[in-house]
């Protein structure tokens, strides 16, 4: 039920104070004095009057005083509007919606903070997980060689070997952590020019040959499809051609295919990157482009990169404006769709526009 106004209550208290000077007027007149009719009459509502103003400005000025109080308290800055003239409901009415206002952005705020706790939380948990396997392995080594494994030539090498692997893989979780960080705290500096990216796909499956090779995992575009030029960065796109890739093949089975198409649409093509993998779950995917995120059930933490890929990916495509969007279906496969912007040019630039061909 909607409060009523306080000048409302205010008129109604200064009636009720005129209908008692009026009693009160009447006993005088009665009892003491005899007064004529105009004054039995223009005193109570000139008292009332009287009341209704001593009231109203008394009452205004307090309210104003402890909006001002309360306005600091709560760390709003006080409203410019907040005059003299303005009236005691227009008063009431804006701090009530100023008070409501606070109370929606603080709990937005505060819901906020909770989820970057969390995030934070688990970051730090996952982060831990990743070196953690690698060092523990490293100690491990170290330990044989000092126990006497170093003294043995068919020990020895092989430990010190699989250490070094381990090394190599805490410098690569330590390199795609900088660098997501940097995206993420500086704009990403590209090198915008136009390049045929069907020859940037080729270099990218052949990259991964021998390693799709051991797994008899194939690397496939849908068609023949001739030169496309793009604008973009290229060093950039390869560095997300090659996460997704290399993806593909940790996570996918064996005997598996990644088959990449591309749709010609307006000034942009559409590239889409089909695998026949396990898939992932629909609650996974809104969170799969976090990092370290993994989705554990069809993701081995043990297999793959650094589990920075995807969270780069992403940045890498948002800094060229672009959108980078997975779809999936448990069983049957992911597909990661990315779109990139058509160059002007139909042959190879320089950095600085020229044309090379």
């Amino acid at each position: 039920m909607r409060t009523a106004r306080p000048s409302i209550l205010i008129f109604y208290g200064s009636l009720a104070f005129m209908l008692i000077s009026f009693l009160f007027t009447l006993l005088v007149h009665n009892s003491i004095l005899a007064l004529s009719t105009n004054l039995i009459i223009a005193i109570p509502v000139f008292s009332g009057i009287f009341a209704y103003l001593v009231f109203y400005f008394l009452l205004k000025g307090f309210i104003q005083y402890r909006l001002s109080l309360i306005y600091r308290s709560i760390q709003i800055k006080q409203p410019q509007n907040v005059t003299f003239a303005k009236s005691i409901d227009s008063l009431m009415e804006d701090a009530e919606k100023n008070v409501t206002e606070w109370k929606e952005n603080s709990t937005i705020e505060i819901s906020k903070l909770k989820e970057q706790a969390a995030f934070r939380k688990e970051f730090l948990g996952n982060l831990a997980h990743e070196l953690k396997t690698p060092v523990f392995s490293i100690q491990g080594y170290l330990l044989t060689l000092l126990d006497g494994g170093l003294e043995d030539p068919n020990v020895n090498r092989s430990f010190l070997e699989r250490a070094s692997k381990s090394t190599d893989r805490i410098t690569g979780i330590l390199e795609d952590l900088d660098q997501i960080t940097r995206m993420e705290t500086e704009n990403l500096r590209l090198e915008i020019r136009s390049f045929d990216i069907i020859e940037l796909l080729k270099e990218s499956f052949e990259t991964f040959e021998l390693i799709a090779k051991e797994k008899n995992y194939q690397l496939l575009f849908e068609k023949t499809y001739t030169s496309k030029y793009v604008q973009a960065d290229r060093n950039k796109l390869g560095q997300v051609f090659t996460n997704l890739i290399s993806n593909a093949i940790s996570y996918g089975k064996e005997n598996g295919t990644l088959v990449v198409s591309i749709l010609d649409i307006n000034d942009h093509f559409l590239f889409e990157f089909k695998d026949n993998g396990p898939g992932i779950e629909p609650h996974h995917l809104p969170r799969l482009f976090e990092r370290f995120y993994r989705v554990e059930k069809s993701r081995n933490r043990n297999e793959g990169g650094s589990g920075l890929g995807l969270a780069i990916a992403k940045h890498i495509i948002e800094s060229h404006g672009q959108t980078i969007q997975v779809k999936s279906q448990v069983g049957v496969g992911t597909t990661f769709v990315i779109t990139i912007e058509k160059s002007k040019n139909t042959g190879p630039v320089s950095s600085r526009g020229i044309p090379l061909k």
